[in-house]
């Protein structure tokens, strides 16, 4: 009887053992994208951000420029803490002027901590924007990035106005050649 016991007790313990070697372990991520909507800084670059300096229409000043960061910095560390205590691991952005403003940003304290890496591209915008991926090195290395172009079409009846637009996309698949050329930034 007590071999007997004995017995059933090591099956019981190995069954549960098993049962909890099989039960797979996993970290919850999170992955955000946000609009930074017009993250400028005050410097009159060869972009079109003469609306984002202190003399432009928009009046942006350093002060602005710092507590936009401050403000950014305090959202996207938030961003799915409810499920994840860690920040996200990937921030796509956009609307965002150029890399400075980005290393800024991931200088904030409330990003410091968490140490974010960037993927920026140049983009031949108009109106002088980009898009960008940040990402927790920790998490992640990327091994390669390439700028793809997104080239649309109007379609129009008027043959000079669709040779102007072949023109302003050579002009935009020049820029987006140069900048894809120079790998990860």
């Amino acid at each position: 009887m007590r071999i007997r016991n004995f017995v059933a007790l090591l099956i019981i313990l190995f069954t549960i053992g098993a049962a909890q070697a099989q039960q797979k372990k996993y970290m919850v991520h999170t992955v955000a994208f946000y609009n930074f909507e017009n993250l400028f800084d005050t410097i009159n670059n060869p972009n079109n951000d003469e609306e984002w300096l202190p003399n432009g229409a928009q009046n942006w000043t350093s002060k602005n420029t710092t507590k936009k960061l401050e403000n950014l910095a305090r959202v996207l560390s938030e961003i799915g803490t409810t499920e994840n205590t860690n920040s996200p691991t990937f921030i796509g952005g956009s609307e965002i002027e150029n890399r400075g403003v980005l290393e800024d940003l991931i200088k904030e304290p409330k990003l410091a901590a968490h140490d974010y890496g960037i993927v920026h591209y140049e983009s031949p915008d108009k109106r002088g924007i980009d898009v960008a991926l940040l990402y927790q090195k920790k998490h992640f290395k990327p091994t390669s990035s390439i700028n793809i172009p997104l080239l649309i079409y109007r379609k129009d009846s008027s043959s000079k106005e669709k040779d102007k637009e072949t023109e302003e996309d050579k002009a935009d698949k020049d820029k987006i050649e140069a900048a894809a050329g120079s790998g990860i930034h």
